[in-house]
């Protein structure tokens, strides 16, 4: 690894891949327990948008690739990003041997994951806006960026503090398609 973008990467690309790892991992005990625990429909789904989430930070990363040097500040900021998202996904499904529902399981542990993704988007959000600022961006390109991502945190919010189920499950599922949608839209 000859550039600082390269360097730094590495250590954040690995961080968010034991956050992948963790996700992925949480399923597949869920999986192996579901005759005696139905893996039901809400901590799959919290999965997914977590594991999408994770992407888009992953190419979201692109955005260093201008980096003149890494510097403690970064390697810091990027260790706190990827770390936050290690903890949220290793609250997502139950561990090993723990007899509780996955549903209740995601219920109590709802609110730590999407306070870490939360603040992760929120520290994520200073390089992008900073290179928007830098390239110039109109304040109609700064207020459509500002409201999708306020749309995003509003949404995000609702799933960790709704009581209904299905009002839950219909905001994991809205929010899902908007990450998709917009990842998709917005490049």
């Amino acid at each position: 690894m000859s550039d600082e973008f390269s360097f730094l990467f590495a250590f954040y690309g690995l961080l968010l891949g034991l956050a992948v790892t963790e996700i992925v991992a949480g399923f597949s005990r869920a999986y192996d327990e579901r005759a005696a625990r139905p893996l039901g429909v809400m901590a799959p789904l919290f999965a997914v948008l977590l594991f999408l989430d994770l992407i888009t930070f992953w190419v979201s990363a692109w955005e260093w690739r201008a980096l003149n040097s890494v510097e403690f500040a970064h390697a810091l900021g990027a260790a706190v990003v990827a770390l936050l998202y290690y903890f949220a996904a290793t609250q997502v499904f139950p561990k090993e041997g723990d007899v509780d529902t996955l549903t209740n399981h995601i219920l109590q542990h709802r609110r730590p994951v999407v306070f870490c993704v939360i603040v992760s988007n929120m520290i994520a959000l200073i390089p992008t806006l900073a290179s928007a600022l830098e390239a110039r961006a109109t304040a109609a390109e700064l207020g459509a960026w500002t409201a999708a991502n306020l749309i995003y945190y509003a949404a995000l919010i609702l799933a960790a503090t709704a009581r209904s189920h299905r009002v839950i499950l219909a905001t994991l599922v809205l929010l899902i398609a908007y990450v998709t949608g917009a990842t998709l839209v917005m490049g």
